[in-house]
């Protein structure tokens, strides 16, 4: 089996796993606000303790790359590049949609992954779920939530902060659709596992050098400064 360390810092929301295939040998998930910088490596020494590993015994490393709070991912993917450097491992870039889409609840075919962009609106992508495979629909986008749930049909399972945010204006739009729980709606670094190890094993480079943050829109600073959204 593979050896997975991931973390997924794209919320306020710090959370990190380490897995072996499909178990899961330690995992956090806590509400840290913005301290992800005093809390990320002391936790994932924690983490690899609870496992009972050194990072030498680590096949891959998976990090959350966004969309999501500019300072959490690169907070996240810095650390994670560092280790990865360091310790002279793969290093997988994990879309943080793509990671929580893996939290769907299997009795549903359609999906909306949602964060909380603020200023308004959401990061989201539509997925279908059919005979254990996921298509997405759309691409990751930053728009207001009725943006996203254009032309879309059916009764969705909609899960993330931006759905329990967002949720009086999503039944506007969609009257059936159904929601996960609060506790369901936060990201997982065991998701981030998971979705990491199969990309590397379906040969996507684990290439440190290539794993950056994915913004999809400028910061309030960078509109100040009127630059062009950093990638």
């Amino acid at each position: 089996m593979m050896k997975t360390l991931a973390a997924d810092t794209s919320t306020s929301i710090n959370t990190i796993a380490v897995c072996d295939g499909d178990r899961i040998l330690a995992e956090t998930v806590v509400e840290c606000g913005r301290k992800h910088s005093e809390r990320l490596l002391a936790t994932t020494h924690w983490v690899l303790g609870e496992a009972g590993l050194a990072l030498a015994d680590v096949d891959v490393l998976a990090v959350a790359v966004g969309p999501g709070s500019f300072t959490g991912l690169r907070i996240g993917v810095a650390a994670w590049k560092g280790l990865a450097f360091g310790a002279r491992k793969p290093l997988i870039a994990v879309p943080t949609l793509d990671a929580m889409a893996r939290l769907v609840d299997s009795q549903y075919a359609l999906a909306c992954c949602v964060l909380d962009a603020k200023m308004g609106e959401v990061y989201g992508a539509v997925y279908r779920f059919e005979a254990g495979n996921r298509s997405k629909l759309t691409s990751d986008r930053v728009c207001p939530i009725e943006d996203l749930l254009e032309g879309l049909g059916g009764k969705p399972y909609f899960l993330g902060n931006g759905a329990l945010r967002y949720r009086e204006r999503i039944t506007k739009v969609v009257p059936g659709a159904a929601f996960a729980p609060a506790r369901a709606s936060v990201p997982r670094g065991s998701a981030v596992a998971a979705e990491g190890a199969a990309l590397f094993a379906s040969g996507v480079s684990g290439d440190p050098t290539l794993v950056v943050p994915v913004y999809l829109r400028k910061s309030q600073a960078e509109e100040k400064r009127g630059g062009t959204a950093p990638q």
